[in-house]
């Protein structure tokens, strides 16, 4: 038997971008994930889908290794990082909520849009802000 690895290739269930974090939907297709904490964050999005049905290979985050992932603003180097809103991550926000953790930034984003590098762990874990 072959070994299954890291990158897989799957249906879009809608349009999806690049370096992004993406869920399974319903069909078992690939979306992006959100800032909800009970979202599953499945991997990252090697390439853009521009509509459902297309093809998106993802990097799932059960794998070795580090990925590159859009930031929805600013974030430290060193800083655990977040799900945010359409499949982006942050810092950790100061508004009470509940929070999905994805890892570990290994560079500093400059805001929203800057592609860092992160080392993923925990990612089941979620954090409070009261």
């Amino acid at each position: 038997m072959a070994e299954n690895k890291s990158p897989k290739t799957f249906d879009a269930g809608a349009a999806v971008s690049k370096y992004r974090l993406v869920k399974f939907d319903g069909s078992m297709d690939v979306i992006h994930n959100t800032a909800t904490a009970t979202d599953d964050p499945v991997g990252v999005s090697r390439n853009s889908a521009e509509a459902a049905g297309e093809y998106v290979t993802v990097s799932l985050l059960n794998e070795p290794g580090t990925l590159e992932v859009e930031a929805g603003g600013a974030i430290s180097a060193d800083a655990d990082v977040y799900a945010a809103a359409d499949g982006k991550i942050q810092a950790l926000p100061s508004g009470a909520g509940d929070y999905r953790k994805i890892g570990k930034a290994l560079e500093a984003a400059s805001g929203d849009g800057s592609i860092i590098e992160i080392l993923p762990y925990d990612y089941n874990h979620v954090e409070t802000v009261t």
